[in-house]
């Protein structure tokens, strides 16, 4: 089964407005905030200060302006047209000096030896070969360059939360049919070996989980597609936080060797 990415596409050009989609919405309040903070403190312990940063998969621009905030030189690239528009735009309208262009992360159009820091968030189990995404990322890391990832674990918790509760059961009334393909979900192990045979260590790993109990979430959906609530205060409704527990969502970090 394929991964439907339409998504990006026909809603891209809401990525930043108030209408935008729960999918949309979740990544910018929900997801971005914890792993940007996890990635902070990665580059903080490896003493890695500025630098020219790709964000492989950018959409909207939510990481790659995050990035920028903080005086990174940020590229963005994704194959959805109206996302990178709507990012481009956004850039403008906040007067940072972020370049898109529209690409696949299984063909970069950047030279070898590029980057400071390669970023694959939300990404890797949306595209149609992990192994060349992460080669093409390796290829264009500086030798002590630093691959920072997201990804979906693929266990039955992930398949119950993602797949069946947001998309088939569609609680929230918002799910869009096959966003998220279970079995292109990767368990840590299996990126692990993926990493090592592009020429990158990989480093630690956190999860990404909500510090809430089941219970509450199944209620804070029942709000959400009650009362169609949006914007930060969606963040409230789960609460994902930096945890031990990979079973869910998990964020790493890996190093080409200097």
């Amino acid at each position: 089964m394929e991964v439907n990415n339409t998504i990006y596409e026909t809603l891209g050009h809401l990525w930043w407005s108030e209408d935008a989609s729960f999918e949309l919405t979740s990544l910018r309040f929900c997801m971005n905030p914890v792993r940007y903070g996890y990635f902070q403190r990665i580059l903080g312990e490896l003493a890695i200060v500025g630098g020219t940063v790709l964000d492989i998969g950018c959409g909207g621009g939510y990481l790659a302006e995050a990035f920028a905030g903080d005086g990174f030189q940020v590229t963005g690239l994704d194959p959805a047209l109206n996302s990178t528009a709507a990012a481009r735009r956004h850039a403008a309208e906040t007067g940072l000096p972020i370049r898109y262009e529209v690409g696949r992360g299984e063909s970069l159009p950047f030279g070898d030896e590029t980057f400071d820091i390669v970023c694959c968030c939300d990404a890797l189990e949306h595209v149609d070969d992990v192994s060349r995404v992460l080669k093409e990322a390796a290829r264009t890391l500086k030798p002590g360059g630093v691959l920072l990832y997201d990804t979906v674990n693929r266990t039955l918790r992930s398949n119950l939360m993602l797949i069946k509760v947001w998309q088939d059961w569609n609680l929230a009334g918002v799910g869009v049919p096959n966003v998220h393909v279970w079995e292109k979900f990767l368990k840590p192990g299996e990126l692990m070996k993926l990493l090592h045979g592009v020429g990158l260590t990989p480093g630690g790993v956190r999860g990404i989980t909500t510090v809430k109990s089941p219970a509450a979430v199944l209620y804070g959906l029942w709000r959400i597609r009650r009362l169609g609530i949006r914007g930060p205060a969606v963040a409230d409704t789960f609460a994902l936080r930096e945890t031990s527990d990979l079973g869910v969502s998990y964020m790493g970090w890996a190093r080409r060797a200097t």
